[in-house]
């Protein structure tokens, strides 16, 4: 009898503890947890040229990115929200690891187009290609660019997302042209960093391009002396 009561007592000695141990724990959880974490520092991608930085983490909208005003609009779909693609004055849209343009099937009415001129020397550009330029068309039911479709490398080992740098020009929506080059595609880590390494998706689709816009049809300007700049596009209302 008197090992069974001093069981019980033990039991209830050991579960008074716990208990008041785990509120102690609850009560200074609550504490840490009422700090909020500092928010993560943005990575950043230096290059004499003038840089953008595009928003494209949404699996639901795309971003459409205006170059000549560095705004950008957004819309959840291609194809049923045909009024406001052609309403927006845009050039070129990203959603993730796709990109599409303001031409072709994603919209008739559009002049937006893309020529590949492949991974060289992005300073090197100084002339306007006059020909060679690449619409919007439909491939096996998706929509795509096929002069910037293969924009990426997919690591399989890692699942990362890496640049191939390849220089595009492109035939804009206002009558001017576009030359740029995606850099890097991660918010928080460099490329380079997510080669050995696991990159998390939830870190994924924060463009940094690389640009140069000129306004008419004359050569692009040299511009190998030009202090690094960096662009955050402002963003237009939601629709």
């Amino acid at each position: 009898m008197n090992n069974t009561l001093n069981i019980m007592g033990g039991l209830i000695a050991g579960s008074t503890l716990f208990l008041i141990t785990i509120n102690y724990m609850a009560d200074n959880i609550e504490d840490f947890e009422s700090l909020p974490l500092p928010p993560p520092k943005m990575k950043s991608i230096t290059s004499h040229n003038p840089i953008i930085k595009v928003d494209a983490t949404s699996r639901k909208k795309w971003t459409l990115v205006d170059f000549s005003t560095m705004k950008t609009y957004q819309v959840k779909d291609l194809e049923n929200d045909k009024d406001k693609i052609n309403h927006f004055p845009w050039d070129i849209g990203f959603q993730r690891t796709k990109i599409v343009t303001n031409g072709g099937v994603t919209n008739p009415e559009g002049r937006v187009s893309l020529k590949n001129l492949g991974p060289i020397d992005f300073d090197s550009i100084t002339n306007i290609p006059s020909d060679g330029y690449t619409q919007d068309a439909k491939s096996y039911g998706k929509i795509l660019n096929k002069a910037i479709s293969d924009w990426y490398l997919y690591r399989t080992r890692t699942h990362n997302i890496e640049s191939q740098k390849n220089v595009y020009v492109a035939q804009m929506a206002d009558g001017g042209h576009l030359k740029m080059r995606i850099l890097n595609y991660y918010c928080y880590r460099n490329e380079s960093e997510c080669k050995s390494a696991m990159c998390s998706r939830q870190e994924a689709a924060c463009y940094s391009i690389e640009y140069i816009h000129t306004d008419d049809n004359e050569n692009f300007p040299i511009t190998a002396n030009v202090l690094t700049s960096s662009t955050t596009p402002s963003k237009e209302k939601n629709n």
